[in-house]
């Protein structure tokens, strides 16, 4: 089981790679294409749902809004309902940028297992799905993270040096 969780950190650390390296390509930093992914799958919205979504300052969101402005990626509207706030709306240009980042991570992701049999890929699915919901699952309770993490770090845990033999 531990080799599954090296595993799975080997993946985390590739995807992290990966978005790097398409937010290069596309100009912009990771915390840009983390926004264009938001606005994306979740449609336009206000700058303090960006602050809370990408775990940033509210001053950071006003520069890193324009920046994708500037980059023609993103841009502020008038919210429909409250004439005090805006949105943030993804640009036809923004639009496609993240669509076309997104296709090519799932094509990537495909070609990966595109030997492997349908019934091993829909149950590694699955773990995935339950992997998923169990990080979300612990992380739901900031105060239990917070309290688990300091009795782990006061407790001088883990001890043990990381695996890093061979892995990234």
């Amino acid at each position: 089981m531990d080799r599954m969780a090296v595993q799975l950190r080997n993946v985390i650390v590739a995807t992290d790679e990966y978005r790097r390296a398409e937010a290069a390509a596309l100009g912009v930093g990771v915390l840009e294409a983390a926004a264009l992914g938001e606005l994306y799958h979740r449609g336009p919205l206000p700058p303090s749902a960006l602050v809370i979504r990408l775990g940033i300052a509210s001053a950071s969101v006003t520069s890193l809004l324009d920046r994708l402005t500037a980059a023609g990626l993103a841009r502020r509207e008038r919210h429909p309902t409250d004439r005090r706030s805006v949105l943030i709306v993804l640009t036809p240009e923004g639009r496609r940028a993240i669509a076309a980042m997104f296709d090519m991570f799932t094509e990537d992701i495909l070609a990966a297992v595109q030997h492997a049999r349908p019934e091993h890929v829909r149950e590694f699915t699955e773990v995935l799905a339950g992997i998923a919901a169990s990080l979300l699952q612990r992380v739901a309770d900031p105060d239990a993270v917070t309290r688990d993490l300091a009795r782990r770090v006061g407790n001088g845990e883990p001890d043990a040096a990381p695996d890093t033999a061979g892995h990234a």
